[in-house]
């Protein structure tokens, strides 16, 4: 396989990701607007489209199973075959086996498949749904060019010559996204648009560019805002007016640099949300549940990095809100409710934050309920003091559930765990609040971005180390009165009436410095989603914006270390995950001071 053929195999790779979005988007609203006749001739062209491009780019198993998979909707289109809730079933499911076929190509293109269970499978519903209709045997097949125009015959060599040319001419094509069921909306151009002046680009000219060279150009102004902050450090030092006017230019050109790179790895929630559609749908049928999805603030952007992480957690979150959340039918109907369940995800910007809703209108979270729960599998004692926020929050406790029975959809007490673990490494946090019989809302709040963060510089000894400003609630000079002694605890501050563990990082990251007095240090009230805890510093040197940089090898398993960045003078720090670091002692350590204070 030569250079040329590759890059054109892979270019069709990318596409076709596009392209099985659009079609399981386009099914889903099929499944609520059975008889939109615009939405089905949508759904034959991308097929057609498909099938057409992979043959021309010599993926032969794709072309094939795409081909029945166009003759099965074309039967639907034509009216041969009812849509029904089962046919729409099947047709989700042949566009995940291409999505694997793809996803499998992608990792080795000259990869081989065999489709012929579920060609099999198609060709049964086939000749079940058309039953005793006459089939007339034909070598020609019709397709139905626009609705104004008459029925063309084609010979199936036409049809691949066609294919080839309609994957061309479809990416000028203007098709808007369709909206949510049950309506779908297909928006074309009314008008061609005036050729833009030389040197200008139009608003929505666009152009494929490799992540790599995204994340070099970031690299790279990192290290400009590094360099920036070297000379503003020394800006005392300047005494030619030019030079200092230069400086300040400087500072807000590296700034709008920076700020444009950064939007480049930004990318809209859109095709991570729209994917919930699919899983509400096939949990709601599992549980034989009526459900309506709400989506809200799709276009929202969040750092490529971080939505990457972000897919698990929110499918965690909408399966537990149509299993957990939402009443059976029956419940609903008794408790006055629609019987229809509504569940709503809601994105938007908060600060320099990403706020992702997951809100339903559900029978809520009961506290007496998880507190028996959690009493059973000893997660907690009989006797445990706890708030009904913190026993709200036992959800996300490794192993914890209120399903009696393990199901293909919950009760093995993974999933709320999956999403507190995976969020926290994100730098976020997720919040619960409900009301029982009104519903739940999980809220999940995180950083825009992974690659530049606000943040404090300390002293440990003669190091520096930077936190995370995200993950500090406040920082105080302990006085003799705020700290005691709990026993199996150790060193704790009493602050406002809440008893908070102390550690010394130090200690933790075994290095070997001068411990000072505690009233000669500084504590650093750390923001943890269960307990809040201290931490002693020597000093806080000043608050910044940070490059986080990747740790090498040799460090990169240890707990704790988020990463590492250059400072003003050139010399590198470590960034710490405080939660994570002590995650493991405050485990142990809060059991004891819920035992100290019942006591």
């Amino acid at each position: 396989m030569n250079e040329f053929e590759k890059e054109v195999k892979l270019d069709f790779l990318i596409e076709a990701t596009q392209l099985l979005n659009d079609s399981e988007q386009a099914f889903l609203a099929l499944e609520s607007d059975k008889n939109n006749a615009t939405l089905m001739n949508e759904i034959f062209r991308l097929a057609h489209n498909l099938k057409g491009t992979s043959r021309a780019v010599g993926f032969g198993d794709v072309a094939e199973f795409t081909h029945e998979m166009e003759n099965l909707i074309l039967q639907l289109k034509e009216g041969h075959v009812e849509i029904t809730d089962t046919m729409v079933s099947l047709l989700l499911e042949c566009n995940d086996h291409v999505s694997l076929m793809i996803r499998t190509l992608n990792m080795e293109l000259d990869a081989k498949f065999d489709s012929s269970e579920i060609i099999n499978k198609i060709k049964s519903t086939l000749s079940g749904q058309l039953g005793s209709a006459s089939k007339k045997e034909s070598a020609a097949v019709e397709i139905a060019v626009d609705n104004h125009e008459p029925v063309v015959a084609m010979s199936q060599e036409h049809i691949e010559l066609l294919a080839t040319f309609e994957s061309n001419f479809d990416k000028t094509e203007s098709v808007a996204e369709p909206v949510l069921a049950p309506v779908l909306s297909i928006k074309k151009p009314t008008e061609t648009k005036r050729a833009a002046p030389a040197g200008k680009a139009n608003e929505d000219d666009s152009i494929r560019v490799s992540l790599a060279r995204v994340e070099f150009l970031n690299n790279a102004v990192g290290e400009l805002v590094i360099i920036q902050t070297v000379l503003n450090q020394h800006r005392s030092e300047i005494i030619n007016p030019l030079m200092l006017k230069s400086l300040s230019h400087l500072a807000k050109l590296s700034k709008e640099i920076q700020d444009i790179s950064m939007s480049l790895r930004m990318v809209p929630l859109k095709p991570t949300l729209q994917k919930m559609q699919r899983i509400i749908r096939d949990t709601s049928k599992t549980l034989n549940k009526k459900v309506f999805l709400e989506l809200i603030g799709e276009e929202t952007e969040i750092d490529k990095t971080v939505l990457e992480h972000l897919a698990d957690p929110l499918v965690h979150i909408v399966r537990n809100a149509v299993d957990h959340g939402l009443e059976s039918t029956e419940e609903r109907i008794a408790a006055g409710k629609d019987e229809e369940g509504v569940v709503s995800i809601r994105a938007y910007h908060e600060g320099n934050n990403l706020v992702i809703e997951i809100k339903d209108d559900g029978k809520g979270i009961n506290a007496d309920i998880i507190r028996e729960k959690a009493i059973e599998k000893k997660v907690i004692s009989a006797n445990s003091n706890l708030s009904e926020e913190e026993i709200i929050n036992l959800i996300f406790h490794p192993g914890f559930s209120t399903k009696s029975e393990v199901s293909e959809i919950s009760g093995r007490g993974v999933g709320m765990d999956v999403v507190k673990t995976n969020i926290e490494k994100l730098s976020g946090e997720v919040k619960v609040t409900t009301v029982v019989g009104k519903g739940s809302i999980f809220k999940v709040v995180l950083p825009l971005t992974l690659a530049i963060i606000d943040a404090m510089v300390t002293m440990i000894g003669d190091e520096r180390y930077i936190i995370p400003l995200s993950q500090i609630y406040e920082s105080l000079s302990p006085t003799p009165d705020v700290l005691h002694y709990v026993n199996g605890v150790g060193e704790c501050l009493n602050i406002r009436g809440e008893v908070l563990p102390l550690f010394r990082i130090s200690k933790a990251l075994n290095r070997h410095v001068v411990e000072r007095k505690i009233h000669e240090q500084i504590a650093i009230i750390v923001n943890s989603e269960h307990r809040n805890f201290a931490v002693l510093v020597d000093d806080i040197l000043h608050q910044q914006q940070v490059v986080i940089k990747k740790i090498g090898d040799e460090i990169i398993d240890r707990k704790g270390f988020m990463g590492s960045s250059i400072l003003g003078d050139g010399r590198p720090a470590f960034i710490l995950d405080l939660i994570e670091l002590f995650s493991g002692t405050m485990k142990k350590k809060s059991s004891h001071i819920l035992e100290e204070l019942a006591a």
